[in-house]
């Protein structure tokens, strides 16, 4: 079982991930395939290599255009790359095509959502949600969380009531064929799935190692 694992281009002139994501693959049995999403010409070339693999993981890192959901950027966005924004997006359609399930993670699960035609909170204390980014306590958990029952959310926690949460952005419209199935206390939608389908806001590859509850999710995506 081959995982494409997407990833950025952030610091400058760094293509890179944070190596929970390759750990948590390895850890469920599968072979991570590193796949970085470049310029906007070579969108061809990510799509052919993630093609290749099993089935894909979206990881997280800077935030999506809000002009691929029709707003303009307020102030607090940044770390936008159009040639990732992209990338990811012909790759998640490009598995969904061909039923290759998919698991995203925080920006992963956002970019899911605009590629199904959902739109993002652009910026959550801005729209009175506080919380969401405490990157001191990254590997602990931070926040209750409510899945639906019998939902992959619920499945990929495990049981767990609470999770660690690093984002200042979340899923506003759901997007076509998608359906939110885990809520933050404040009514932050935590995760929405698909036939094959699961993006959680939550970093499950971040505290796997003192939790191994948090590897449910990946054990999903290759299917065990």
């Amino acid at each position: 079982m081959r995982v494409a694992i997407l990833i950025g281009r952030d610091p400058d002139l760094r293509y890179s991930v944070h190596r929970g994501y390759v750990d948590a693959v390895l850890a469920v049995g599968a072979t991570p395939i590193v796949v970085p999403m470049g310029p906007v010409e070579h969108v061809d070339r990510a799509v052919e290599v993630a093609s290749m693999c099993d089935a894909l993981l979206v990881t997280g890192g800077g935030d999506v255009d809000p002009h691929l959901y029709g707003e303009e950027a307020v102030p607090e966005v940044g770390g936008v790359d159009a040639g990732r924004d992209l990338a990811e997006i012909a790759c998640v359609e490009d598995a969904r095509s061909r039923g290759a399930r998919i698991f995203g993670i925080c920006r992963g699960v956002q970019l899911i959502n605009v590629a199904a035609g959902g739109s993002l909170i652009q910026d959550l204390p801005s729209a009175g949600f506080h919380g969401h980014s405490d990157e001191e306590r990254w590997n602990q958990p931070v926040h209750e969380i409510d899945a639906k029952p019998d939902s992959l959310a619920a499945l990929a926690l495990g049981g767990m009531t609470h999770v660690n949460s690093l984002h200042h952005q979340a899923v506003k419209t759901v997007g076509n064929g998608l359906t939110a199935t885990a809520w933050s206390a404040d009514g932050v939608i935590e995760a929405v799935e698909a036939d094959g389908l699961l993006g959680v806001q939550w970093h499950p590859e971040r505290i796997f190692g003192t939790d191994p509850r948090h590897l449910a999710g990946f054990r999903w995506l290759v299917g065990a």
